[in-house]
């Protein structure tokens, strides 16, 4: 859910498609000369609803949420309440009609204020209760934008890196055509994000926030620490940047090398941390692979340490894996995958 004032539109038009000729039609449109009804833009692609009416009692509402389209409500007079809720703490009363795209829940709920000039974005996974009353029963005039998603796409989540490596594990483990993944680059993205922080919860939770915060858009981020034991946990949080701020992969590695020499404990492990950030709540979710350091660099794939890392019950490092090979055991992976068993089996149980 998005809540913001027209003046702002342009921040979100990277979300969808339409969502730019759907603000310039709002910007432009004189509504107190349009009568009440629909009105195509984009014929059913893009579509707006005008109403007048009394604001209502919650008691007399319900809760809805639909799959191919979603809802920007635009108050052009007046104010009016409306609810949100994310799907997966709602219970299904009625299930999802496809000739109304709608279905009908209940349960508990935020309340949020819109007043004149001001739009909400309710996507396929926000259940929303609109109409409602504003300390007193008003009469408010309200275009209702319709954008059509792809029906299959219930959940489009943005992935707060532009690093391809991690792309392509994350798009063979989240393998749902219900949930589009986007990165930073295909979001139209491009400021550096945050990540100053002591630890590998905070660091994750400072990008996805920023991105979510900054673009409204359901997000996650990850990051990753080497934990070495006779390093003391070094170098940890600071893994990207052990030999310096603008050290590569193999500075990074040479350093911890010389680090281990004439170390006889060899134990390590990688851990990752993810962040996903959707209706203002944070889930978090970490994956752990121990194993040990290599006396030298082994294998041409892979990224970061993975030529100097071998997992538990292996003999090859990481970067002596195929891909596949890796996913099957690797920290991302698990991370990754308690994730995606989130989305699939609680965000979207009732999809």
């Amino acid at each position: 859910m998005i809540l913001d004032h027209l003046h702002n539109a342009h921040l979100y038009e990277a979300l969808h498609p339409l969502f730019a000729k759907g603000f310039e039609y709002l910007k432009n449109t004189d509504f107190s000369k349009v009568e009440n009804g629909k009105y195509e833009v984009q014929g059913e692609d893009l579509f707006a609803i005008v109403n007048s009416y009394e604001t209502e009692p919650r008691e007399v509402r319900k809760w809805e949420a639909h799959r191919k389209y979603i809802d920007v409500q635009y108050m052009v007079s007046g104010t009016e309440e409306m609810a949100v809720a994310p799907l997966h703490s709602m219970k299904t009363i009625q299930p999802y009609q496809a000739e109304n795209d709608y279905a009908l829940f209940e349960g508990p709920g935020e309340t949020i204020t819109v007043p004149t000039g001001f739009f909400a974005i309710f996507f396929p996974t926000d259940v929303h209760m609109p109409n409602l009353i504003h300390r007193e029963a008003c009469q408010v005039k309200k275009v209702v934008l319709k954008v059509r998603v792809e029906e299959a796409v219930l959940l489009k989540l943005c992935f707060a890196s532009n690093n391809k490596y991690k792309l392509e594990e994350i798009r063979r483990v989240l393998n749902d055509p219900r949930i589009a993944l986007y990165t930073l680059e295909e979001m139209g993205i491009r400021e550096d994000l945050p990540e100053n922080g002591n630890t590998l919860e905070y660091n994750a939770w400072q990008k996805a926030n920023h991105v979510y915060s900054m673009h409204g858009l359901a997000c996650f981020a990850d990051d990753t620490g080497l934990e070495v034991e006779a390093l003391d946990g070094a170098p940890g949080v600071y893994s990207a940047r052990y030999a310096g701020e603008q050290a590569t992969s193999s500075m990074n590695v040479e350093k911890l090398l010389k680090a281990m020499q004439g170390k006889t404990n060899r134990n390590a492990r990688f851990r990752t941390v993810i962040s996903l950030i959707m209706n203002a709540t944070e889930y978090r979710f970490e994956g752990i692979v121990n194993g040990t350091i290599a006396e030298k660099p082994k294998g041409e794939g892979g990224f970061g340490y993975d030529p100097i890392f071998i997992p538990e019950g292996e003999t090859r490092t990481f970067a002596e894996m195929s891909l596949d090979e890796k996913n099957k055991m690797s920290h991302r992976a698990k991370a990754i995958e308690k994730m995606v068993r989130f989305l699939k089996e609680d965000y979207l149980q009732n999809a």
